[in-house]
């Protein structure tokens, strides 16, 4: 992430107010929210205020290709959040999820432009009641998260010749798709 020399600036004050934007694209249409204590315009669009983002994890960096969830708290009192957590997973599952971060001055007027400070998909929503309060968790993946997970198991011709060199018969496969022929007569299929 690069931030202005302005920017950098209000970070390194003893007290920093910062304002988070997050983008989600559902199936239905993108949901912009931020975490300040209003709506607020940027980017052309409305961004949601007053609550609609509770809580973000932290946001943690790691070496190599492992992969950190980032978890949103969402206000569970909105109808279409809710409805969203409860409706289908295709709404939402391997859909892309964006964050940016903005300093913020003494006036609540963002410094400069915000800047991208975390990527990945969404992954799962959970929903919460806890005595009279409810919440709804979104867990955020990063893109290394597809890394961690096992290839299919499907093969194909190069890897099964790799693995057994004298093996033939994945050769053929491709024919056998391109070419289907009738296995049993019409008479016995009709029985």
């Amino acid at each position: 992430m690069t931030v202005s020399a302005d920017q950098q600036a209000a970070l390194e004050k003893p007290i920093v107010r910062v304002v988070y934007f997050v983008s989600f694209n559902f199936a239905g249409g993108v949901g912009r929210f931020s975490t300040f204590n209003q709506p607020i315009e940027w980017d052309g669009a409305n961004w949601l205020g007053v609550g609609a983002i509770a809580s973000i994890s932290e946001v943690t960096e790691e070496e190599g290709a492992t992969s950190s969830a980032l978890n949103f708290t969402l206000n569970a009192g909105d109808p279409q959040l809710l409805a969203l957590a409860v409706g289908p997973v295709e709404e939402y599952r391997g859909r892309s999820a964006k964050m940016w971060m903005c300093p913020l001055d003494d006036a609540y007027r963002m410094i400069g432009s915000p800047e991208v400070c975390w990527r990945g998909i969404m992954d799962a929503v959970t929903v919460g009641v806890d005595g009279d309060k409810g919440s709804i968790t979104l867990k955020c993946e990063t893109s290394a998260y597809g890394l961690k997970r096992r290839p299919a198991l499907r093969m194909n011709a190069a890897q099964q010749k790799k693995r057994h060199p004298e093996d033939t018969g994945f050769a053929y496969l491709s024919d056998l798709i391109a070419n289907p022929s009738l296995w049993l007569s019409k008479k016995f299929q009709a029985q």
